[in-house]
């Protein structure tokens, strides 16, 4: 089979496929139809896409998560391995989408993918910041206030899970390593490969810090990581709670306080670093440390460096996005979208460095004015 390239070239083989799973639980038979495929806004990862699968006596809302190409952000990027992750929290407090069919044949639909079914409801997305733009600022203060606490205890369910049981392959590769210097390790070394040999001053200087610095990470027991721990990766019903978390294509084990400090790096990066003004009822810093380890019963201790660690983390991805908007032509070559934007001011700020101009490219990426 010829994968197929266009977004509705996707829709027939799909279909053929579903088929084929329906035929073998024993539904059917007949012809499977898809309809209504489209990609969300938001996703920078692997390829998402929705759509509607209708067959004789029944139809389902669904989502096809497909492994990325070639200007893939991660360079080990592994979509059936999330498909397991999502599979694992089948059944506990973590409320996901359920995994229906994986597919490691890349010849069906061009890469490796697996379908789950779609969870209804709104997820928090807005550039430059979920504080300006989107519904998060049509709530009142006291659903906001609600929504919040919703997603924190869904942080504090994920580090609850009994990973030894549901998610120990996850040290697959790693020599069953789930320190915090196993996690600079691989951090280093995508950003390394990330960087191909050029000059990024800002980051650069950050990889040495965390690389000299990485003696004052302690061994705190080891969780389940998200490794994408925001409000923007939750899908929030109704009534303001979690319906699913989603995006768990980094997922890991290591310290819990690896997605705490990547949660704060996305509060900072959406309110004080892009500056927008937090919006009434959602808390500070201070309350999501505070909140976070009343619920967990854990204590984070000092959360600098790895605060650092997760801003070096998303500087990496706007390297590798910025090359693929290049390779795209959506920016020029020497774009300078992954030397100069907000995460490298937070570092810089950080480090004491001069504190770079945003970029053009990078303005009209996280759609602000450009002057």
């Amino acid at each position: 089979m010829t994968p197929p390239r266009a977004l509705g070239d996707l829709a027939g083989p799909l279909a053929e496929w579903i088929g084929a799973r329906l035929a073998e639980a024993g539904i059917g038979p007949g012809p499977v139809v898809v309809t209504d495929l489209e990609r969300p806004a938001a996703g920078q990862s692997n390829d998402t896409m929705a759509f509607t699968a209708t067959w004789p006596g029944g139809s389902a809302r669904l989502v096809v998560r497909r492994q990325a190409g070639d200007n893939k952000i991660f360079r080990d990027a592994d979509v059936l391995r999330e498909a397991r992750v999502l599979d694992g929290l089948r059944d506990t407090a973590v409320r996901v989408p359920s995994v229906r069919w994986t597919e490691p044949d890349p010849s069906v639909l061009g890469a490796q993918f697996f379908v789950m079914d779609h969870v209804a409801g709104r997820v928090p997305h807005g550039k430059p910041s979920i504080h300006s733009v989107g519904w998060l600022p049509t709530l009142t203060a006291t659903e906001r206030e609600a929504l919040w606490c919703s997603a924190m205890d869904t942080l504090v369910a994920v580090h609850e899970v009994d990973w030894r049981r549901r998610h120990s392959f996850l040290l697959d590769g790693h020599d069953g390593d789930s320190t915090a210097s196993a996690y600079v390790d691989w951090l280093l070394d995508w950003y390394r490969w990330t960087a191909a040999g050029r000059e990024f001053p800002v980051t650069d200087a950050a990889a040495e810090t965390i690389e000299a610095r990485r003696s004052a990470l302690g061994d705190d027991a080891a969780v389940l990581v998200w490794g994408d721990a925001r409000v923007g990766n939750m899908i929030f019903g109704p009534d303001h709670r979690v319906a699913a978390a989603i995006d768990w294509e980094v997922a890991s084990i290591g310290p819990a306080a690896r997605d705490v400090a990547h949660w704060l790096f996305f509060d900072e990066f959406a309110t004080g670093a892009c500056g927008v003004e937090r919006l009434k009822g959602w808390p500070d810093r201070d309350e999501t440390v505070s909140r976070y380890e009343s619920g967990s019963g854990r204590r984070l201790g000092d959360l600098d460096l790895f605060e650092m660690m997760e801003e070096l983390f998303m500087a990496t991805t706007l390297i590798r996005q910025a090359d693929a908007r290049a390779a795209a032509g959506l920016a020029p070559g020497g774009t300078r979208m992954g030397h100069d934007n907000t995460v490298t001011q937070m570092l810089a700020r950080r480090l004491g460095l001069p504190v770079p101009e945003l970029s053009p490219d990078y303005l009209a990426h996280r759609g602000m004015p450009v002057p």
